[in-house]
This record gives structure tokens, C-alpha cells and sequence, in this order.
């Protein structure tokens, strides 16, 4: 069997040993009858797993579409926003204090630790990447 995650082709490779040992015969009728109940099982387990597996994905998909349909800002907009202003004020703070110096009122912003905000933005970039990603594929 190739890759399982499931579990099922383990199981049914253990089984088809022991039916193997069972029946040296792969012409007698109880032999065929075995294998095929096996191969049966192993479909409907396959099958049930990509049912789970579809049912996970339908719930998740409705509770997306649930958070969506509330009005006003999530945690992730209002996250992502707050960073990028963040990161903005501190990218942008040495233009600005040379622009009110050309301007004749000089200012002195104070200095911003950029290490939390720039750690957050790029996790929310990653996600919403990994996200893209995720739908593009699907």
C-alpha cells in the first residue's frame, strides 16, 4: 500500500496476510470471497475517512461564512490594520520629521520597538499567504 494516514492499509495488510496463510489456494472460491470482502472493507473505511474528513472541512467552511456575516471589524482586520499603521509611523517617521524641519516646525517622534509589530504583521502575512495558498489548491 502507499501512504496512509488512516490507518485502514495497515489493517488491511495484516489482514490480507493472514487470509493469504489461511487459503494457499488463490484459485479457491473462499479465497476470492475473502479477498473481496477485504478489498469491500477497505473501500467503505477509505470512504468513510473521506467523508469525515469532506464533513470537518463543511463545518469550518460554514463557520467562516457564520464570522463573515457579522458586521464590524474581526480580530484579524483589526490586528492587520494596527500593525501596518504601526509599521508605517515607524517607516515613514524619519520623513516626516524632515519634512517639518523643511517646513520650518521642527518635532521629534519618539522611537518605536518595531520587533513585536513586525513579528505580528509577518504572521498575519503568512497566513493570509498560507490562506491563498490553501484556496488555490482546493
Amino acid at each position: 500500500m502507499g501512504l496512509d494516514l488512516t490507518g485502514i492499509g495497515s489493517v488491511a495488510d495484516v489482514a490480507k496476510g493472514v487470509i493469504d496463510r489461511l487459503w494457499p489456494n488463490k484459485n479457491d472460491p473462499a479465497y476470492i470471497a475473502a479477498q473481496a470482502q477485504l478489498i469491500q472493507a477497505q473501500t467503505s473505511g477509505a470512504l468513510k475517512a473521506m467523508d469525515d474528513q469532506f464533513q470537518l472541512l463543511l463545518a469550518q467552511a460554514q463557520a467562516n461564512a457564520a464570522e463573515a456575516a457579522q458586521p464590524g471589524l474581526h480580530f484579524r482586520d483589526g490586528a492587520g490594520w494596527v500593525c501596518v499603521v504601526g509599521f508605517g509611523i515607524a517607516l515613514f517617521r524619519p520623513l516626516i520629521e524632515w519634512g517639518a524641519v523643511i517646513v520650518g516646525h521642527p518635532v521629534a517622534l519618539p522611537a518605536m520597538d518595531t520587533t513585536t509589530i513586525n513579528d505580528m504583521l509577518m504572521g498575519l502575512l503568512g497566513l493570509g499567504t498560507m490562506h491563498v495558498y490553501q484556496q488555490t489548491k482546493s
